[in-house]
């Protein structure tokens, strides 16, 4: 049973909803405020990306800067499970694949996830000693969004032909997956410290960032070292302009458009995945056993991704009662500090999907008018 969301939910005003209450649903749409988001987006609109479209009625999609590539944070976590299900489905891995903890905790790195790998570990009455894969991809890494969990389950599904997975999907502008706790590693580690402005230029720093993360995991003496160094040094990131930089252009990038298209395959009933893969994937992206979600939609799910230096991404399926479902992207990089904590902690992406699904994307054509 999913017991917890990483990503926070609105709550006081979809309270006013029942299963049949439509008028109240659409009051609730019209009054979220949003200013936050839109005054980012107006401040910034190349650092903006936003594709809503409705399931059956995609000629009235809305999709703006949908061909940009923006970094993905945890959104992109949705492309290492999708290729997870398809290897099961496949036969190549078993559904109950068996993973030791002491093995998954090797990928946790201190300090770099906000606490998700250490929320599910201690989601278990009793300490546990082994997990199934099955758990471990669908709760750890999406439900938690756990970076161990999701870095574990990248090394156990590789080789994969990335570019083979990406045409069969039309996903024609995204990038491959990389360990998500590579890029902490990457932006300051014990030997190199934090990196600076000159050094971010490199054309090797991903490789670089890999290699040391592969020494994390692999080395216990470095490892030992690293994570004194994190415990010493609460604030190892680099300055907010490097972090940008590193996040654009040495971390998994992909498109609005592209995005749609992975969220299609799952939702749609026709497209080139499976139906088992199809159903593995919406149970891992499905919402359960959230008052305010289950009032309001017939079905909700969605990926959260967040990175300190201004990057901020939701994927969303949301199928309200007495409406059509809809798919929804909405991407920000390159956000102000200032700005970037109060759009989090307000949860302005996961209100905007919202107010999305809930007109079936009427209305945004107009907003994104006035940018």
């Amino acid at each position: 049973m999913r017991v917890f969301r990483l990503i926070p939910i609105i709550a006081a005003a979809i309270t006013l909803f029942s299963t049949g209450a439509t008028t109240s649903a659409q009051i609730f749409a019209s009054d979220l405020n949003l200013e936050l988001l839109w005054s980012q987006a107006r401040r910034q609109p190349e650092d903006f990306a936003v594709a809503c479209v409705p399931l059956y009625n995609p000629i009235e999609a809305v999709i703006y800067n949908g061909d940009e590539p923006f970094p993905l944070a945890s959104v992109g976590k949705l492309v290492t499970y999708v290729e997870y299900a398809r290897q099961v489905d496949a036969g190549g891995i078993s559904l109950g694949e068996i993973v030791s903890t002491p093995v998954l905790d090797l990928y946790a790195l201190p300090r770099t996830d906000g606490g998700a790998h250490q929320r599910y570990i201690e989601s278990f009455e009793e300490e546990v000693s082994s997990l199934s894969l099955w758990e471990v991809a669908s709760e750890g890494m999406m439900g938690y969004s756990s970076n161990a969990a999701s870095d574990y389950l990248l090394a156990r599904i590789e080789p994969v032909d990335w570019n083979a997975f990406y045409t069969e999907l039309n996903m024609q502008n995204t990038t491959p997956p990389h360990p998500l706790n590579m890029v902490p590693v990457m932006m300051s580690n014990h030997e190199t410290g934090r990196l600076e402005l000159d050094d971010v230029q490199s054309p090797t720093l991903q490789a670089d960032g890999e290699a040391f993360f592969l020494q994390y995991i692999q080395d216990e003496q470095w490892r030992e070292e690293e994570i004194e160094y994190r415990n010493q040094r609460r604030r190892g990131f680099p300055e907010w302009e490097v972090q940008q930089y590193v996040l654009q252009n040495h971390t998994m990038t992909g498109t609005a458009r592209d995005f749609v298209y992975l969220m299609s395959a799952i939702y749609d009933d026709n497209g080139p995945l499976s139906e088992s893969v199809k159903q593995l994937s919406r149970d891992a992206l499905r919402w359960t056993d959230f008052e305010h979600i289950d009032l309001t939609y017939e079905e909700y799910g969605s990926k959260l991704g967040f990175y300190s230096g201004g990057t901020l991404t939701l994927v969303a399926y949301g199928d309200p009662y007495n409406s059509d479902p809809v798919i929804s992207v909405v991407f920000f990089r390159n956000i102000p500090r200032w700005n970037y904590r109060d759009m989090l902690r307000n949860d302005q992406l996961g209100d905007f999907v919202h107010w999305m699904n809930l007109n079936t994307c009427a209305g945004l054509r107009e907003r994104l008018d006035s940018l």
